[in-house]
């Protein structure tokens, strides 16, 4: 409702936890809220109620508003634009109602537990946005009043809009400030995660070049057998699609002569070129120095032997700049106060003392309608192409609900058809089949696993404006291949395994003759493996090499204990040679406490949130949404 005075707001709870009791209330109630409810069965006008809490009322027009701020919400985000029906399937409704029922529901807690918010605190808040406040850091009537007009409400509806946030954020703030977490409970979780260990490390890596050799036919059956469900292959969708971009609409637009020559006219300034100079600057500390290197230039030396000579550094190049590139002022009227090759007179400005030297100039020009008349067209006919892509894909949609094909429509419009032999629900493509095609994206991926009959088609816009035409073809099961099928691939994996457990083996005699009494840093020298004495880490293994696989065994182990386990770059061995007890006098102890506190707080509310919609009474009429909501 109030994205920045919830932001402003001193209560962490109220920008955190409406959201989260929202999805809460999502979740209890699933997609089917409600029974019947609201006025019953029969035609329901705007004006009927569709959702109650308690003894409020929401009417379809007022969740219509709250579900357009969800679809605004979610485009900003995303980048894509949902059609009604897309934003239903998304789950937007929904949280459109969780979230008037979530707010409603405390609103009606607050005023029963007879919390008040008056007209001049709400009025105060408003004057406190950001949004409302001009240049000079004060409220701006006229903002604010614009504000109003573009979202369609009055200026009472707004205010009560604020007092209830407010009101709400009080009643919350209650509920927060009641709950500290308990001392023992943040020591206990304290000295978990604050223990750090060290230990010497060990890591004997996989040889790739190690002379496995290939298995015998026995060996491969068997490693086969175990390992059947590894080989088996995702299912496919095949699938059709016909897209159409504006970039490609664009190329047949036709844009006349003197439309291209009347915006050339419009925006003259755009196509004025700046004068450019090539400029040096060499500074110095006074203005004797700087005298003193003019002097020696006019005695012959260069410009750059005279800097260097006086200042110590060399100058500096600035290259072709125009007058804007150079930001102070002194010099920029000393840059282009003389001709080609000049050297100016000694220049004060906040940094010092400076001889600036012209080199080669630029004269400034306005590029002349023939250098600019394709880019101006390809401008032109994207912006049109934007506007008109829109009615090829009303109709395309037309089409297909007319009963045509995806090829007839993909004829009529001039769309692009991409045919896919299979894909898999994470975008990978069958074997045999080059890379994938522009059109499948993943939001056309995802579309075509969400369609359930073959023969049904589904559009998808894109982010840039174009669209794509989703048709299900086929759908190929999982299935597990026959070893002659898969005969390379078990191979290399029987090989990759048998690699995996030399590395293993060889940890594992690592690690017996160290707890045997062997020394760790000998070992790994005599068997090729890396050694290092680790420095202390936590159970993040932050500040350390260490490999994730092995954190959880080593916080397992008491100090002298050994550990050997595979890991991602082949096995390892870990000795723990020391332990360091949590500091509870860390900072960071009173960070997780007041972290633990939130989490509490928030569980706390949220269990409170599903006591009230018990106690209130909360009923969604369904029908009468999908009969408000349907396409017409």
């Amino acid at each position: 409702m109030l994205e920045a005075l919830r932001r402003s707001s001193k209560s962490w709870v109220m920008k955190v936890i409406l959201g989260a009791l929202a999805l809460t209330f999502v979740l209890f109630f699933g997609t089917d809220f409600g029974g019947g409810g609201g006025q019953g069965g029969g035609s329901h006008s705007g004006s009927a109620s569709v959702v109650e809490v308690g003894d409020t009322n929401f009417t379809a027009h007022q969740v219509g508003r709250a579900f357009n701020d969800q679809i605004q919400r979610a485009s900003n985000l995303t980048g894509r634009q949902y059609d009604t029906q897309t934003a239903i399937q998304a789950g937007l409704l929904d949280q459109a109602i969780a979230e008037l029922v979530t707010r409603t529901l405390f609103d009606q807690a607050a005023q029963d537990f007879g919390i008040t918010t008056s007209l001049d605190a709400a009025s105060t808040a408003i004057r406190s946005l950001p949004q409302f406040q001009g240049p000079s850091g004060r409220f701006e009537r006229a903002q604010f009043e614009q504000f109003l007009s573009h979202s369609g409400q009055s200026e009472a509806e707004f205010v009560n809009e604020v007092r209830l946030d407010l009101l709400r954020t009080q009643y919350i703030d209650t509920i927060r400030n009641a709950v500290t977490a308990p001392s023992p409970l943040t020591d206990t979780v304290f000295k978990r995660r604050g223990e750090r260990r060290v230990v010497d490390l060990v890591v004997v890596p996989r040889q790739p070049g190690a002379q496995v050799g290939n298995p015998d036919e026995t060996q491969l059956l068997g490693f086969y057998d175990e390992n059947r469900e590894a080989f088996e292959t995702p299912e496919f969708r095949v699938a059709t699609l016909a897209s159409m971009d504006v970039e490609t609409l664009a190329r047949d637009v036709v844009i006349p002569e003197e439309e291209l020559r009347e915006e050339y006219e419009l925006r003259g300034d755009e196509f004025f070129v700046s004068e450019q100079r090539g400029v040096s600057q060499a500074t110095f500390l006074s203005r004797d120095d700087a005298a003193r290197a003019a002097a020696l230039i006019q005695g012959g030396k260069s410009f750059d032997e005279a800097a260097e000579e006086v200042s110590g550094l060399p100058p500096i190049d600035l290259g072709s700049v125009t007058r804007s590139d150079i930001p102070v002022a002194e010099l920029a009227d000393a840059a282009f106060g003389f001709s080609s090759g000049a050297i100016s007179d000694p220049v004060e400005s906040d940094l010092g003392w400076h001889l600036i030297r012209i080199g080669d100039i630029t004269p400034g020009r306005t590029v002349p309608f023939s250098e600019v008349r394709e880019s101006l067209r390809s401008e032109l006919a994207l912006d049109e192409a934007r506007d008109l892509i829109f009615d090829v894909l009303n109709d395309v949609e037309d089409g297909l609900a007319g009963g045509a094909s995806i090829e007839e429509v993909a004829r009529d419009s001039n769309l692009t058809v991409t045919r896919i032999d299979g894909v898999s629900r994470h975008g990978a493509l069958r074997l045999g089949q080059t890379e994938a095609p522009a059109a499948l994206t993943p939001d056309v991926v995802q579309s075509l696993f969400e369609i359930e009959d073959k023969a049904f088609t589904e559009t998808v816009e894109s982010s840039r404006g174009g669209f794509t035409v989703v048709q299900l073809d086929d759908t190929i099961a999982p299935r597990i291949p026959t070893l002659d099928e898969v005969r390379e691939q078990a191979i290399a994996a029987w090989q990759a395994q048998s690699i995996s457990e030399i590395a293993e083996e060889t940890a594992a005699k690592i690690a017996d003759r160290v707890r045997g009494g062997a020394d760790i840093q000998s070992l790994a020298s005599e068997f090729g493996a890396r050694y290092e004495r680790t420095p202390a880490f936590d159970r993040m293994g932050d500040a350390s090499t260490i490999p994730g696989e092995l954190i959880a065994p080593i916080f397992e182990a008491g100090r002298g204990d050994v550990v050997d386990q595979l890991v991602s770059a082949g096995a390892a061995v870990a000795k723990v040679v020391d332990i360091e007890a949590a500091d509870l006098t860390d900072p960071a102890r009173d960070e997780l406490a007041a972290a633990l506190t939130g989490q509490i707080a928030n569980d706390l509310v949220t269990q409170f949130s599903a006591a009230l919609q018990d106690q209130v009474g909360v009923d969604v009429d369904r029908e009468a949404l999908e009969e408000a909501f349907a396409p017409r």
